[in-house]
């Protein structure tokens, strides 16, 4: 989401007020010999991923981490700090920096303040707990190093991460070659072969499956049932001109810019360094996020209007993060929106890196299977609308752009695995996967038929069996074939609602007798807001059917040893 590298910048901006020299670093990147050598403090921001897993830019430096090799008192000389970023909803709150804090402390390292837990469930996010640890941060770090001279005051801007100069001309050559971005590493061309809406037109909810195919399969590398393709969308031209005309841009919109960025710029390599305006708005600034607090902060040094500035700051405060939720984190207001309230503050050229956001990329579960069709790429992908005290709905970049798609462009994905494995083909398989929470299992399924495995079951739910039943003719094919069997609960379509978690306690004796004797491995996906809970305690409720006598440690241990396995999202 983007949450770690913004907080990692705002404690890096509070750092340079207090004149120590910053680098800003994802773990991967980082040298780690400068880690174990390292005399000056480190802070580690550390984001949490999947079911309590590691992100990808920390999963290198991670498995270095555990070696058995290193020596126990490695770090010995490093003092560190650790804040994560999480969600108390989730079982493995904050697991990555739980595990990373002990680690460090494992090899020799000296804490500099207790872990910090930012948790998204607190009422003013994230900054609910990492207000009061940079305070204790900060305290603990300066009676270290005391300061040589007073603390840069707040109303001083920092210096931008780099220059920005118009180039020499406006050929149409040169806006063409401005406008030429060079792939990501990783990352591989597909066409867009199709994009059918799976549920009714008059249900409330757009269900896509979309279809691509790699221009180059061959160069593509297979990937594992439960993996994901990554997708970095793109702003609608639409809303870039209206960005655009609000920036008072338009008119330079198309003239070749050239970037020259700082030795610790925070711009990817690629970004092309000679570009435009219109391709950066386009295809690199999130014009359309809900913006965060470092938004308003930096916003505040360039408003020319006193009484949008005072307000500006009162954004930036402890105190004021309950009117910033109100003004723009529960309405879901855009960086767009914003702007149009605040017509007395707008941004130097040298500042957009520092001020706007970049598009995140978005992962979504692959429904197709490499051994099936390797050179062709399934989503099915739930379309973001939806109202608040806004006037107009709101809409999910990603899947608006995908929306937008004509059948025939190419777009950019990479793979990355997933989180949640499968056995052998000798073992059964009971996956849980109500509404799109189905797009992984329908590539478990394919793979498994490729090698045979006949022992699938799932259990799916939705609303309604002529709503928004998702593959439905694809599954009860499988169903006729003999190679899986189907349990639906839809929960609409009678008087008393219906659910996964009642279909699992009806089919307990099957499903005690494929986990307790064949070993069964159980895969639930959805949305995380009560589903998990639900279908975990409905598998506890089964195996204490069964004579277990402690069901919640049996599937505790089931989870430790990989046979119960979650992918939960909101």
């Amino acid at each position: 989401t983007g949450y770690a590298k913004d907080t990692a910048y705002r404690i890096s901006r509070q750092a340079w007020r207090r004149h120590f020299a910053v680098s800003v670093q994802s773990m991967d990147q980082a040298d780690k010999w400068s880690v174990f050598t390292a005399t000056h403090p480190v802070i580690f921001v550390c984001s949490t991923t999947g079911q309590g897993e590691e992100p990808d830019n920390m999963r290198k430096f991670w498995r270095f981490l555990l070696r058995k090799s290193i020596p126990h008192d490695a770090l010995s000389g490093l003092s560190f700090a650790v804040f994560g970023l999480g969600d108390s909803s989730y079982q493995k709150f904050n697991f990555p920096a739980k595990r990373l804090y002990r680690r460090l402390q494992q090899l020799g390292g000296t804490p500099i303040v207790g872990r910090g837990d930012g948790d998204d469930q607190h009422y003013l996010g994230l900054d609910g707990a990492l207000d009061p640890w940079l305070q204790q941060l900060w305290a603990a770090l300066l009676d270290r190093y005391p300061l040589p001279k007073p603390i840069v005051p707040d109303s001083v801007a920092p210096d931008p991460s780099c220059n920005i100069a118009f180039a020499d001309g406006n050929d149409d050559d040169a806006v063409l070659n401005a406008n030429q971005a060079v792939l990501a590493a990783g990352t591989h061309l597909a066409r867009l072969v199709s994009s059918d809406r799976m549920t009714a037109a008059d249900h409330f909810q757009d269900v896509r499956h979309f279809r691509f195919e790699l221009e180059d399969p061959d160069d593509a590398p297979s990937w594992s049932p439960g993996d994901c393709a990554v997708l970095r969308p793109e702003n609608l031209a639409s809303d870039v001109d209206a960005f655009l005309e609000q920036m008072h841009w338009t008119d330079r919109a198309d003239r070749p810019l050239e970037i020259s960025p700082r030795s610790d710029s925070i711009i990817p390599e690629w970004i092309p360094r000679r570009t435009t305006l219109r391709w950066l708005c386009t295809a690199y600034f999130d014009i359309m996020a809900v913006p965060r607090r470092s938004f308003f902060e930096m916003l505040y040094y360039f408003s020319s209007s006193a009484d949008e500035k005072e307000r500006l700051y009162d954004f930036t405060t402890s105190e004021g993060q309950d009117e910033l939720q109100t003004y723009c984190m529960r309405p879901r207001r855009t960086i767009l929106e914003v702007l149009d309230d605040l017509p007395g503050s707008r941004v130097p050229l040298d500042y957009i890196f520092d001020v706007f956001p970049e598009i995140a990329e978005r992962s979504f579960s692959i429904s197709s299977a490499s051994a099936a069709t390797p050179g062709q790429v399934e989503l099915t992908v739930a379309i973001v609308n939806y109202k608040t005290i806004m006037q107009k709905p709101r809409v999910g970049v990603c899947t608006k752009w995908l929306l937008n798609m004509a059948p025939g462009q190419m777009v950019g994905l990479r793979f990355a695995s997933g989180t949640m494995a499968l056995p052998d083909s000798q073992t059964p398989v009971i996956m849980v996967g109500p509404g799109t929470g189905i797009a992984a299992f329908m590539s478990f399924i394919r793979d498994r038929i490729i090698d045979s495995a006949t022992a699938n079951y799932l259990f799916f739910g939705c609303r309604s069996e002529h709503k928004d039943f998702l593959h439905h003719r694809q599954l009860h094919q499988w169903v006729d074939q003999g190679v899986l069997r189907l349990f639906c609960a839809f929960s609409r379509d009678q008087d008393e609602k219906v659910y996964v978690q009642q279909r699992i306690r009806e089919q307990g004796d099957l499903l005690w007798s494929l986990i307790a004797e064949q070993h069964a491995v159980v895969f639930v996906s959805g949305n995380a807001n009560q589903m998990p809970d639900d279908v975990r305690q409905a598998f506890i409720d089964v195996a204490a059917a069964h004579g277990v006598d402690d069901a919640t440690e049996y599937v505790q241990q089931m989870t430790k040893t990989g046979r119960y396995q979650e992918e939960c999202w909101y």
